[in-house]
């Protein structure tokens, strides 16, 4: 049984993610700022003697960190949060619940404004890419896997500059990812003709 009327945005809990995600990334972006500006700051010295500076380098890189911890667990929620109240908007909750539910986050944004509002996305769509990139970064960060460094010290230090460089970038792009997502699902259907 479809809801009579889309009422898109409405969530029975408000946990108020979007406003706890809209303040972590903006604390992320700072923090970010921080440590480049002090990273250049140490960097441009004659005689990198300072402790002092790399110290609030490395006390700004934690931060950053852990600003981007929860930046990447509170956006991944908020898209959840989202994409599974945008279909129940528009399909019977216990039915999407059944068997949509448990379907793997990109391939709800993909099938849902299809579904839904007979929206096409196509899976090379740019922000289903920068979905995935998200996914990933979100990924290793909850379902972190040892590193074996018997892989060869050159691959491995491949491998976690690879990891912390798609950290990154999922963060700094954390919001225009969660935007362009949005835009997806508010933009209107096609027409019917």
């Amino acid at each position: 049984m479809k809801r009579r009327g889309p009422a898109f945005g409405h969530v029975q809990a408000d946990y108020r993610l979007g406003n706890i995600f809209r303040r972590v990334a903006k604390e992320f972006k700072e923090l970010d700022e921080a440590r480049e500006k002090t990273e250049k700051e140490y960097r441009s010295q004659k005689e990198p003697e300072s402790t002092k500076l790399l110290g609030d380098f490395f006390s700004l890189q934690e931060k950053q960190t852990e600003a981007g911890v929860i930046l990447l667990m509170t956006a991944g929620s908020f898209l959840e949060q989202i994409i599974n109240d945008y279909a129940q908007t528009f399909l019977d909750a216990e039915s999407y619940e059944e068997h949509l539910g448990n379907v793997r986050t990109v391939t709800k944004w993909i099938l849902l404004p299809r579904i839904c509002q007979n929206k096409e996305i196509s899976e090379d769509d740019p922000a289903i890419n920068v979905l995935r990139e998200f996914v990933k970064a979100r990924n290793a960060v909850v379902h972190h896997k040892r590193q074996d460094f018997d892989l060869g010290l050159g691959k491995a230090d491949r491998r976690v500059k690879t990891e912390i460089a798609r950290f990154l970038s999922a963060c700094r792009n954390a919001t225009t990812t969660v935007d362009n997502l949005i835009k997806i699902l508010t933009s209107p259907p096609p027409n019917k003709s």
